[in-house]
Parts: C-alpha cells; sequence; structure tokens
C-alpha cells in the first residue's frame, strides 16, 4: 500500500484530478448513487403514467429520440416538464432543509416551519393578484423568502444558539403569512383563482419549461457555495465555541448558510408552492442512512426531489383521473413522520 493511501481516513475515497484532490465519503456517495438510480426509475415511471398508452421502456426510447410524434409530444410537452418540476422543487426542498435543521440543531427546523415557503407563497400571490405581469412571477418567490428571514432574523438573531426560539417565532410567521395569503385570494373573484390555488396547495401540473428552466439555472448557481461553506457546517455541529476556537467565523458563517437555504427554498417554493414536510423528512431520512460522517446535503437533495416525485405519482395514481395536488400527500406523509418524532422524544426524556 502506498503512502498517500495509508494518509486517507478510513471509509473515504480520494478523487484527484491533476493538482486537486477530492476526498469522498463511501456510504454517502454509495447511498447518493442508489437514490440517483431510485429516482431515474422513479422519473420513468412517472413518465409512462397519464392518458395514452406508454409504459417505461417507450418512455425512455422516445427520450432518447425513437418515439412516434405523439409520444413526443405527450412526453415532452406534458409529462417531461412536470416530473421536472417536481424532481428540482424536491431537490431545493431537501437541499435547504438539511442546511437550516444543521444550523439551528434541530430536526423541526425546516423552511416551512419557519415562515421562509409562506413568505415565498405570499409574495407570489401578491404579484399575481395585484399586478398584471402576463407571466408566472417565479422570481418573487426568493423576494418573499428574503423578507420572511428578515422578519426572523429581527426577532431571533442568533439561530444557531437559539433553536426553539427560532422555531416557535418561525411557527408564528409561518401561521401570520398563511393568513394574509389567505386573506388576499379570499378578496378576488373565485373564478381567478383556481390556478393560484391548487398552487399553494402544492399542485405541480401546467408548471413548464419556462419557470424549471430559469429557477434550475438560479440553483445551479448557488451550489457552489453551498460546497464551499460545508466543511465550516460540519465544525459547527461541534458547538459555536468549538467552532470559534477552530478558527471558523460562526456569525459570518451561519448568516451565509441560512441566506443560501432560504433562497433555495424560495426557488422551490415557486415552482410548486409551499409543499411542506419534504425539507424535514428528506434530512432526518438521510441522517438516518449516513448514519454518520459529514453533513448529508446532496443526498437530502436527492431524497427531497425522490420523496416528492414519490408523492406526486403516488396522487396521479389514486386521483386519476382527478388532479389532486402532491401537497396533500406530504401533509400525511409529514403528519405521520412529525408524530413518530414526538414519540421518539418522548420516550427517550422518559
Amino acid at each position: 500500500m502506498s503512502d498517500k493511501a495509508k494518509q486517507l481516513p478510513n471509509g473515504y475515497w480520494c478523487l484527484r484530478l491533476g493538482g486537486w484532490s477530492l476526498l469522498l465519503n463511501r456510504r454517502a456517495t454509495l447511498l447518493l448513487g442508489l437514490v440517483l438510480l431510485a429516482l431515474l426509475a422513479t422519473a420513468l415511471l412517472a413518465l409512462s403514467l397519464g392518458a395514452g398508452s406508454m409504459d417505461a421502456w417507450q418512455a425512455l426510447q422516445t427520450l432518447l429520440g425513437q418515439g412516434n410524434q405523439l409520444q413526443q409530444l405527450m412526453l415532452f410537452d406534458i409529462r417531461l416538464p412536470r416530473v421536472l418540476a417536481v424532481m428540482v422543487a424536491g431537490a431545493a426542498l431537501g437541499l435547504s432543509g438539511c442546511l437550516v435543521q444543521t444550523l439551528v440543531q434541530n430536526r423541526l427546523a425546516t423552511p416551512d416551519m419557519i415562515g421562509v415557503n409562506e413568505g415565498a407563497t405570499l409574495a407570489i400571490v401578491f404579484f399575481s393578484l395585484y399586478l398584471t405581469l402576463g407571466s408566472w412571477p417565479w422570481w418573487a418567490a426568493p423576494l418573499g423568502a428574503v423578507l420572511a428571514a428578515a422578519c426572523l432574523f429581527s426577532l431571533c438573531r442568533r439561530p444557531g444558539e437559539q433553536g426553539y426560539l427560532f422555531i416557535v417565532v418561525g411557527i408564528a410567521l409561518t401561521e401570520l403569512f398563511d393568513a394574509l395569503s389567505e386573506f388576499a385570494m379570499s378578496s378576488q373573484p373565485i373564478a381567478h383563482l383556481s390556478a393560484l390555488y391548487m398552487w399553494s396547495m402544492g399542485h405541480f401540473a401546467g408548471q413548464g419549461y419556462r419557470v424549471v428552466v430559469p429557477v434550475l439555472l438560479c440553483l445551479l448557481v448557488l451550489l457552489p457555495p453551498v460546497a464551499l461553506l460545508l466543511r465550516a457546517l460540519s465544525v459547527l455541529r461541534l458547538g459555536s465555541d468549538t467552532a470559534q476556537g477552530l478558527g471558523v467565523p460562526v456569525l459570518a458563517v451561519q448568516l451565509s448558510l441560512l441566506a443560501l437555504a432560504i433562497l433555495i427554498a424560495g426557488l422551490g417554493a415557486a415552482i410548486g408552492g409551499p409543499v411542506i414536510f419534504v425539507g424535514m423528512a428528506a434530512p432526518i431520512l438521510a441522517s438516518w442512512l449516513l448514519r454518520s460522517g459529514p453533513v448529508p446535503v446532496w443526498l437530502s437533495a436527492a431524497l427531497g426531489a425522490l420523496l416528492l416525485l414519490l408523492a406526486d405519482t403516488l396522487v396521479r395514481v389514486l386521483a386519476d383521473p382527478v388532479e389532486m395536488p402532491a401537497g396533500l400527500m406530504t401533509r400525511v406523509l409529514g403528519g405521520v413522520l412529525l408524530l413518530l418524532l414526538l414519540l421518539q422524544n418522548r420516550k427517550r426524556a422518559d
């Protein structure tokens, strides 16, 4: 065994590219690969479901350019935009949920629990109802998320040290923003609200490339800063005092990570509305699968995409031919998960 191999930490691979080297956790890398394979299989299943006969093999052939004109129209213009929208939104929610949970050191701290998603929803509702823009104002969601974060930080300035206060204040802001959104929608004629109301419940039907592509590009721009801050985030798990002693600028890292998490969550909500519990379930499941090691940011993103796609596919099958929001299924599954977490915490306290 070479000296370089001996110096590798146990359970890691070293990827070398010229003068650059990257340490990869073996378990995290293998799990990420398996989840991505499951996501691909679920996407093919989702693409094969719906009006018109097309199995998974035909969907794959059509993706490769071998389908007939009807199959291409059905796949690329109707089904693929929805599947992409669900996966992008789920990945954004899972990623942002992992960042916030790790930062606040509490499993209940997710963008949908601290008012970020509802702030994004309020902005979309406001711009849709009161400004005639001619297109879906997806860009308003990050603005609303930032507004919610500003309100949250004005009431709780140190999320890493005030975890429960951070959550309680966030829940209060969630209810406030939700009430304002419902008040704004209730003041308009019901004939104008069908699409907006369904979107606010987590519905992905009708979302096309005009929204998915710019949101995806914005998310890709935000990923490199997240990657650069991952090491500091791992040190923060040891506590603020320890991280400060190791040279980590705690407040700057906390603010940067929270800002990134808020923008990512806002972009996810811009596509499918304030889908709840995905941002909570994906990081919890990722931590349970990984057991120990690095912060499971990328695994949480992949699991968020998989969970939301499974939920959307499930409601399509159960409610066929009626269209139902995927957010209804995530509420059911998320409620069960929350009860299990509360029961687990009660057993530990006893």
